[in-house]
């Protein structure tokens, strides 16, 4: 285990978890405060300890603010982050004041009001501001009663000039690096946010350029086959061979199940955006079985030669329903654009292993994609030609289903050919 994981399972426990990046870098600065705040009253301690200055009471007034500081971590472990802070800030000023009320103005000490004052506005946030404001008035207010009051709880110390240089080196290279990490956390604080508000607005630019072909495209996939069955019924009851209105009720079943499919794909879409991600041991040759079954009887898919080439115990952790979406469209995709001219039509699917994840391959032999249209079939409601019968949705879906799972897909595909999609997944996603 690494120091820094060390470091955060102690301040923040290690089944505990903060879902909020600046609330988490808060927390680890705050617990980090106390460790340091810790460990420097316990250097003091020490040090008057094998000087001979310390009294009995001298224990006292530094292992009470040890307690404190201990139970500010415990509260971060509890996830009560606030209270920590209730807890750190103003045992840290007191910890300050005892120090510098106890010593020379020259040995360095006051810097730490400094830090104290800094840190009441790092670890809240905005919403909180208040609350910083009392506390860096509380850090201003002991600062005034150390350096005009002679009066310390601790028994002072007189150092020699070189005693005075040493502690002064001491304390500007605590306070230094305490006062860069506080910057630093601010600054990244804010790139993050930048990061965030930039990425947030590409989501809302992306969410609203496809809002507005799902509008338009919407309106059209579904007034198109509705309209379509109200003319066939139109037809069929004025016509008076049975044969025929059989014919005209099986274009009907047609056009139903286009929309039916239409339906489906944005109900899929609307799923993969707003369920979180699930993650379970899925066999996947008996999911591709389930799979194959739901679309084996369809009437294209009559002369289509399924093969599997997947070990029957191979077991993968992922989300059960997204994976089953990607597998139905890329399979009944395959069967919706199979090549009739050829005796032999098949559909492969194949799944190899690295240290990373696993690829599945879905491989026919049907129509065939055209290079120039490869990087456009994974858009909302694209079509490469205009007899497709599909919703212009699926593979879209496919590709927003994999970023949700932190996968891709790669095409390789020639007319006449036949198409391979290579779905890569990784194990744990």
């Amino acid at each position: 285990m690494t120091f820094k994981k060390t470091i955060r399972n102690l301040i923040i426990g290690e089944s505990n978890y903060i879902e909020s990046r600046g609330q988490f870098k808060r927390a680890m600065l705050s617990g980090q405060f106390s460790l340091l705040a810790i460990i420097i009253l316990l250097l003091y301690l020490a040090i008057e300890t094998i000087t001979g200055r310390s009294q009995s009471s001298t224990f006292f007034v530094y292992l009470t603010p040890i307690l404190f500081l201990i139970g500010s971590i415990y509260y971060h472990r509890k996830g009560n982050h606030c209270t920590a802070n209730y807890f750190l800030l103003p045992t840290v000023n007191v910890v300050v004041y005892l120090i510098a009320s106890s010593e020379s103005p020259n040995s360095g000490a006051f810097i730490y009001f400094l830090l104290t004052s800094m840190a009441s506005f790092v670890v809240f946030d905005y919403t909180m501001r208040l609350w910083s404001i009392l506390f860096a008035v509380f850090t201003y207010t002991l600062f005034v009663f150390a350096y005009f009051v002679d009066f310390s709880f601790l028994p002072k110390r007189d150092y020699s000039q070189d005693e005075l240089l040493l502690s002064v080196i001491i304390n500007f290279s605590i306070g230094l690096p305490t006062g860069a990490m506080m910057v630093y956390l601010l600054i990244s604080l804010n790139y993050y946010n930048d990061m965030q508000l930039v990425q947030n607005n590409k989501l809302l630019m992306k969410a609203n350029n496809e809002l507005d072909r799902f509008v338009y495209s919407t309106s059209h996939d579904l007034r198109a086959p509705l309209s379509s069955v109200l003319g066939l019924i139109n037809i069929a009851e004025n016509s008076k061979d049975i044969s025929e209105a059989k014919q005209y009720l099986s274009m009907m079943r047609q056009r139903v199940g286009s929309l039916d499919k239409f339906i489906k794909d944005i109900t899929d879409y609307s799923r993969n955006n707003r369920l979180h991600i699930g993650k379970e041991n899925i066999q996947l040759a008996s999911l591709v079985s389930e799979v194959w079954e739901t679309l084996q009887y369809s009437p294209e898919a009559s002369n289509i030669h399924f093969q599997m080439e997947i070990p029957e115990d191979l077991e993968v952790l992922s989300d059960r329903s997204r994976l089953t979406v990607i597998l139905s469209n890329l399979i009944s995709n395959a069967i919706r654009y199979h090549d009739q001219r050829k005796e032999e039509r098949f559909i492969r699917l194949r799944v190899l292993m690295n240290g990373y994840g696993f690829y599945l391959k879905v491989e026919d032999n049907g129509q065939g994609i055209s290079p120039e249209y490869h990087q456009r079939i994974f858009d909302m409601f694209y079509r490469a030609n205009e007899q497709s019968q599909g919703s212009g949705l699926g593979l879209y879906i496919v590709k927003e289903t994999l970023d949700k799972l932190s996968g891709s897909i790669h095409l390789e595909s020639s007319p006449g050919v036949g198409s391979t999609f290579t779905v890569r997944l990784p194990y744990n996603n």
